[in-house]
């Protein structure tokens, strides 16, 4: 099967059993802490491609939750700063 690079929140039960669905599947997964990612801009853009922006977020984070966040508003370039 394959091997899978996890970016997970430690402690979150959601990604725990997403891990362990995929183990329990065959795949070997390498697990790292989402939070302590050393993320950059360009890095992070490989990942989302060519997405809307507002798929980007979590609508339950609490950053997006409270409005510090602002989906709408955000483009790729003002997160590329």
């Amino acid at each position: 099967m394959a091997t899978i690079l996890f970016y997970q929140k430690p402690g979150c039960g959601t990604n725990a059993r997403q891990i362990r669905a995929l183990e329990a599947a065959g795949h070997q997964v390498i697990a790292r802490n989402l939070l302590t990612e050393p993320w950059t801009a360009e890095r992070l853009l490989t990942f989302f491609g060519t997405s809307p922006v507002t798929s980007w977020f979590n609508p339950a984070a609490p950053r997006v939750k409270s409005g510090e966040v602002n989906r709408q508003r955000s483009t790729r370039r003002t997160l590329s700063r």
